[in-house]
């Protein structure tokens, strides 16, 4: 059976829908008042400066209009008068500088504020019944950096970008430079439930026991669905700790190909994969198969 999820808008609509029309409804659903109200200058001295709400919105809007630099986003300011409108800039004076945007985003960063309004967020969307939080998928993504590159060594020591390898969904080795975000999604809403953003050479299953424990704090997940990369035992410990369970594929690390008619603990198989069940040993000497199961020996097993 093939079935869509339902949207908020239909994809038509979504695909005729503009920057000017989406950033309205994006900007409706989020008071940024109280953040903004952190951003203000408390020094009485020097010229107003801009309206700190309008800038947030600015920051918030970036990635979301494909903006990833402080100099480009000073640009789409400066030149599209209906963006910075808007954002609720004003139109009477220039826009805010590359420092100004560069500064107010340090201060963001700084108090946490945009954590913050991401903790809110998926407080409101859980009190709204949004959320489901029974089944909850776990992965992180790679970010790239746009900073000095420098030897790994040398990253290690700073706690800052560095570099990260992991395989795609082809088996091929991709590296980059940067930091790698961890997300737990509820898999009903498709909305992340929590997210920590690590240098790219932490290992994923380091970080999963944690997703766990405060994806648990926020909803009453049963299952945690993960990737062959999260096969540890502490992460099935912290599953377990949280009262749910971790659904994650074998990772055999490399290990051979196991004899055909077996499994990869040796346990014998039918031709259909199926390991056999109940008690048994399995004795190789003298190259000759003999498999005991309740009490019973086999040489040559028939399997229907």
């Amino acid at each position: 059976m093939y079935i869509l999820q339902e949207s908020l808008f239909s994809f038509e609509e979504l695909q005729k829908m503009q920057s000017k029309d989406r950033l309205p409804i994006f900007f409706s659903s989020l008071d940024l008042r109280p953040y903004a109200k952190e951003l203000r200058s408390r020094s009485p001295r020097g010229a107003d400066g801009h309206c700190r709400q309008g800038i947030l919105r600015a920051l918030l809007a970036a990635p979301f209009e494909g903006i990833d630099t402080f100099t480009a986003l000073h640009h789409r300011l400066s030149t599209d008068l209906r963006f910075r409108y808007q954002c609720g800039l004003s139109l009477d004076r220039e826009a805010p500088s590359i420092s100004t945007l560069s500064r107010v985003f340090a201060e963001m960063t700084k108090k946490e504020l945009a954590k913050r309004l991401f903790e809110d967020l998926v407080e409101r969307c859980r009190q709204e019944g949004i959320l489901d939080g029974s089944h909850v998928a776990i992965d992180s993504t790679a970010i790239r950096a746009y900073e000095k590159k420098q030897p790994k060594r040398k990253s290690e020591q700073t706690g800052n970008a560095n570099w990260g390898a992991k395989l795609d969904s082809f088996g091929n080795k991709i590296t980059w430079f940067g930091y790698k975000l961890h997300l737990a999604v509820d898999t009903k809403s498709e909305l992340p439930l929590v997210l920590e953003v690590t240098p790219a050479h932490v290992n994923d299953g380091e970080r999963a026991p944690s997703l766990m424990e405060q994806a648990a704090s926020k909803a009453n997940p049963r299952f945690f669905m993960l990737d062959a990369g999260y096969d540890q035992l502490k992460v099935y410990e912290a599953a377990r700790n949280v009262k749910a369970q971790a659904i994650i594929p074998l990772n055999l690390r490399r290990e051979q190909e196991p004899p055909a008619g077996t499994t990869a603990n040796g346990t014998p198989c039918c031709s259909m994969g199926y390991a056999m069940t109940g008690p048994l040993s399995i004795d190789w000497t003298h190259g000759i198969e003999k498999i005991t199961q309740h009490n019973r020996t086999f040489v040559r097993i028939e399997w229907v």
